[in-house]
């Protein structure tokens, strides 16, 4: 259960089978493991050893699977950034995972010397491009890096699948980022399962539309190279350029996150692409909206979804919602499995516990807890933070959830998410599924402010379509029939946009923290 094994084995099996399609750059799987070999060896010359940490700061690019690969080889751990944080934030992250090597994009090069002054562990800085640019000289070249190597067979060396091979750091929607450790053995079960719930292939043509330092597109990094499928990449993402790729291109496989979705299938321009090569769409990191997904069923009637639900902590895959449980027009059984995230995955054992730890009845809200290969190793320099979450050898998730009699898992909330109001408990995610069959809202969040009377009150954040003339007591009006009385929104706030997190995850935390700043007792 090493990474680097599966890319060796691929390369064996498909020399001359294309692996990497970016832009009007294409690789075969040869041309793949070789210059992953280069790159290791490069590293190594370098100083790079094992336990070493060697940070990336990349948007969607080919290289992002090649230093995974090549740093993981060494048995050196590879740190991923979101690329949405600020510079303040990456240099926190930095300072906690104490990188010796840094490879970037062109769009961070005005960030780099501030890093280089604070971030004391750095050695080495890469510009990761096609093209070199006029920078100064103590950030070196990848493509120089690759050239200046010898050719010769792809290796790992002495590893165990126990050894750390990346250390992603959660998104903080509901407090500070931890860095979560992900092992050798965990990243590759991981990619097992999906490989077996997802029916990955050598046709599979998988597109890197979610960003990659999320785990959540990891889901099929590794999985896609273990069985000779190919990589597609897109620099980032908007609906037009995902569209005009698919267009050209051809992939037949994809993950986009409910964001993404809702945005595609509201692209004026949608029609007046070729999408017809789109098999699967996999999509999760968060809730999904009934009615959008009955929008994108709509408009992509030939596609399968399957919904994946994890988390960072479980590599992620934890259940999914396979294709043929996506039935909208169906019976009431079939509408609400819509609701559900699906059954636990083939290696993967998951129970719902309430308060006291026993396993609860159908129907029945408890937390959700995981157990498995895939479950990480722990929270990087927090000891007290993993024997919090990990017990027996349990992961305790913090999501809320009940189950049907089918074993089918519906999440109702985070536990920092629910609300409280008057000693009733009002599930957001449950208010926003009413809040999303509005036909003039295109996002919304529900959350919790204070209330002098309630302790808690439920708010509504909304972005409204362009042109909607909804207000707030149009939507309460709205909601009051759909919802029991406690659960209807008491306000409404209107914005442009939505706070997100690097995976499209909606902050709620970040909604909350003006309401609550100057309450002696904080939500939740």
């Amino acid at each position: 259960m090493i990474l680097t094994k599966g890319l060796i084995i691929s390369a064996q099996n498909y020399a001359n089978k294309t692996a990497l399609v970016d832009g009007d750059e294409t690789f075969t799987y040869g041309h793949f493991a070789d210059r992953v070999s280069r790159l290791k060896q490069a590293l190594v010359r370098r100083g790079i050893a094992k336990g070493d940490r060697v940070a990336l700061l990349l948007l969607n690019d080919f290289r992002y699977l090649e230093l995974f690969y090549a740093v993981t080889a060494i048995g050196a751990i590879a740190v991923p950034l979101n690329t949405r944080l600020s510079v303040s934030e990456i240099i926190d992250l930095l300072k906690d995972s104490e990188p010796k090597a840094l490879f970037f994009h062109r769009e961070f090069t005005d960030w780099i010397h501030q890093i280089a002054r604070q971030v004391l562990s750095l050695q080495t800085f890469v510009l990761t491009e096609k093209q070199k640019e006029d920078l100064p000289g103590y950030i070196g070249f990848y493509e120089e890096w690759i050239r200046g190597e010898e050719s010769q067979p792809l290796s790992y060396d002495d590893l165990s699948p126990d050894d750390v091979a990346g250390l992603y750091y959660t998104g903080g929607t509901t407090g500070r980022s931890k860095g979560v450790m992900l092992t050798h053995a965990n990243l590759v079960s991981n990619a097992y399962h999906a490989a077996i719930m997802l029916q990955y292939h050598p046709e599979t043509c998988y597109l890197h539309a979610a960003p990659m330092f999320h785990v959540a597109d990891g889901a099929s990094t590794y999985a896609v190279t273990m069985v000779g499928g190919t990589h597609h990449h897109i620099r980032t993402f908007q609906p037009q350029t995902l569209l005009k790729w698919v267009a050209e291109k051809k992939p037949n496989t994809m993950l986009l996150v409910p964001t993404m979705i809702n945005m595609l299938v509201n692209e004026p321009a949608f029609g007046d692409y070729d999408v017809s090569s789109i098999r699967k769409i996999l999509y999760g990191a968060s809730p999904m909206p009934v009615e959008v997904l009955k929008k994108a069923k709509a408009k992509l009637p030939h596609v399968e979804f399957v919904q994946g639900y994890g988390m960072t902590e479980a590599s992620p895959l934890v259940t999914m919602l396979l294709g043929k449980d996506h039935v909208t027009g169906g019976t009431k059984e079939e509408e609400r499995r819509l609701l559900s995230c699906g059954q636990a995955i083939v290696g993967v054992e998951v129970k719902i516990i309430d308060a006291q730890g026993r396993e609860t009845e159908p129907g029945e809200v408890g937390e959700i807890i995981v157990r498995g290969p895939n479950v990480m190793k722990g929270y990087w320099k927090q000891p007290e933070e993993t024997a919090r979450v990990l017990r027996n050898g349990w992961y305790y998730t913090g999501d809320l959830a009940y189950r049907d009699a089918e074993n089918y898992i519906y999440v109702v909330d985070r536990k920092k998410d629910m609300i409280i109001t008057g000693g009733e408990n009002v599930y957001s995610v449950e208010v926003e599924q009413v809040l999303y069959t509005h036909p003039g809202i295109l996002e919304a969040a529900v959350i919790a402010v204070p209330d002098p009377v309630w302790g808690e009150a439920v708010k509504a954040v909304v972005v409204k379509k362009s042109g909607s003339s909804l207000d707030e007591q149009k939507l309460i009006d709205y909601c009051r029939g759909r919802l029991a009385h406690f659960k209807v929104p008491k306000s409404v706030d209107f914005v442009a946009q939505l706070p997100k997190n690097g995976a499209g995850k909606i902050l709620k935390r970040q909604l909350r923290e003006p309401y609550w700043k100057d309450q002696v007792k904080q939500v939740n």
